[in-house]
């Protein structure tokens, strides 16, 4: 299960060092791009990208040649 997280700028902000999340409850890329337009026209955010997040837990045992 993947987790769409939207980081940016807000519309007073613009050194990178004060990125913050934005949004993390989108279900897909396809949202996030739809979200990403209203924020940036309902509330002036910019510089903003999506951040996927693998949620499964990895096979460990896969990973150890024994």
């Amino acid at each position: 299960m993947n987790e769409f997280v939207i980081w940016g700028l807000t519309k007073d902000k613009s050194a990178p060092i004060d990125e913050i999340p934005l949004f993390t409850n989108a279900s897909s890329k396809a949202e996030c791009d739809a979200i990403m337009i209203k924020l940036a026209s309902n509330h002036g955010c910019h510089r903003m990208r999506v951040q996927v997040i693998d949620g499964s837990v990895p096979d460990f045992a896969a990973c150890v040649a024994i």
